[in-house]
């Protein structure tokens, strides 16, 4: 192989990794979903209601998902400033319903996206960071991941309930793994 064939299939390793963690992890975000108690999906016992995390969570995975941010188009149920955490309390709720769509909808457009991206940009088309497309991407990866843990950490303390953490995006049940109760020795 030469350099250009390196490269390209390190590319395409790399961006199989992303769309796999990324599916992942919306994987254990639906878990959340479907699991959160009507109460704590609108309880007002936090700064930002659990909804409104989810729904924030949904919006910037979407919107990073795009080369640019003059790329954008956004989910056909989104309303105004209901990303932005502390603004949308007062705000009517979306529904679980809802946000399972809008986890389906990102979900059938990772692949696509994230072979679109050009990784190897110096700017990450989004102004307010000033980081490189494959930054930018493990940004995206690691704002999701911690609204998921947010939420799951929620259902732990308001439903005594645990979440199952998911390897990766293959959908292969196995890769479901729960790690309640089990310790690692050394």
């Amino acid at each position: 192989m030469n350099n250009s064939q390196d490269q390209t299939v390190l590319m395409k390793t790399i961006k199989s990794a992303l769309i796999s963690q990324l599916r992942a992890s919306l994987m254990m975000l639906q878990k959340g979903v479907v699991t959160c108690s009507d109460d704590l999906w609108v309880t007002d016992q936090y700064s930002n209601r659990t909804w409104q995390l989810v729904y924030h969570a949904l919006f910037f995975t979407d919107l990073y998902l795009y080369q640019h941010l003059d790329e954008r188009k956004r989910f056909y149920l989104h309303k105004k400033d209901y990303q932005n955490l502390g603004e949308a309390n007062s705000k009517d709720p979306y529904s679980k319903m809802e946000m399972a769509e809008y986890i389906t909808y990102i979900n059938d457009r990772i692949e696509n996206a994230i072979d679109s991206l050009d990784l190897l940009g110096e700017d990450c088309g989004f102004y307010w960071y000033k980081v490189n497309k494959m930054e930018h991407q493990m940004v995206n990866l690691k704002h999701l991941q911690h609204h998921v843990a947010q939420l799951l950490e929620r259902i732990r303390l308001h439903q005594d309930q645990g979440i199952g953490w998911i390897r990766d995006g293959g959908g292969d049940p196995s890769s479901e793994i729960t790690l309640m109760g089990e310790y690692l020795h050394y």
